[in-house]
């Protein structure tokens, strides 16, 4: 948010960017989902990711996060579109605003449209909890809920993070890989300490620049393809 994403040769079978409900990361929040900010009052920061399958540019990915005081108030929005042959083979779109205080989430209401196929997901904090409705049920969630916050590298403290297109609450685990570089979108490299974030199949890299904050995403989609994301200086 993927094996042959030709229509002729796999009509029935969308190169999904997304995480499927047992097995692949959120894209929105996908892949899901930026600088770590200073709980300053007032402040807004615009993050946007050139977002690329393979080397080919299919969309952006953009991120408002306004921070004012101990609340942070972030829109992502993302579009995608994989063509082959003046056909758009693929397309993807998804709205998510999520509220946070003292760095967890107290409300969600995000919307996707994957290739035809609508979701969306609602939550807000409800006492100790959290409660999560989504076109299937209503559940609810113990504890400080975080979403796939690529934006907040505080987020990697997390065990499990809600994936704001499904409304699962997925499990997972996080590696420091160390020191590294990364290409962003005006072609340069870049100092970052880079991360492995695994969910139950997949990992996705995770690169964070002292100065700069996310600077870059890539995972492999599940099915032979990655999926990057450059940052747009």
């Amino acid at each position: 948010m993927h094996s042959n994403m030709l229509p002729n040769r796999r009509p029935n079978r969308r190169p999904s960017l997304r995480p499927a409900r047992s097995t692949r990361p959120a894209l929105a929040a996908v892949l899901l989902a930026g600088l770590t900010l200073a709980a300053t009052a007032a402040t807004a920061e615009q993050l946007r990711f050139q977002v690329y399958l393979d080397d080919r540019p299919i969309g952006e990915h953009s991120f408002r996060i306004a921070d004012s005081g101990k609340t942070t108030r972030v829109t992502s929005r993302a579009a995608f579109e994989v063509d082959f042959l003046f056909i758009t083979a693929y397309r993807y779109r998804h709205t998510s605003n999520e509220v946070f205080r003292d760095g967890c989430l107290t409300a969600i209401d995000a919307n996707t449209n994957d290739n035809g196929k609508r979701y969306a997901v609602n939550g807000e904090a409800m006492g100790d909890a959290f409660r999560i409705k989504t076109d299937d049920a209503v559940e609810r969630a113990s504890g400080c809920v975080k979403t796939f916050a690529y934006w907040d590298k505080a987020f990697l403290d997390k065990s499990r993070l809600l994936n704001p297109q499904t409304g699962d609450l997925e499990q997972v685990q996080v590696q420091p890989r160390g020191p590294d570089t990364v290409e962003v979108e005006n072609g340069e490299r870049v100092s970052a300490e880079r991360y492995a974030l695994k969910t139950q199949e997949l990992t996705i890299d995770l690169w964070y620049n002292d100065d700069l904050g996310w600077v870059g995403l890539e995972s492999d989609t599940g099915e032979g393809k990655r999926l990057i994301y450059r940052r747009v200086m």
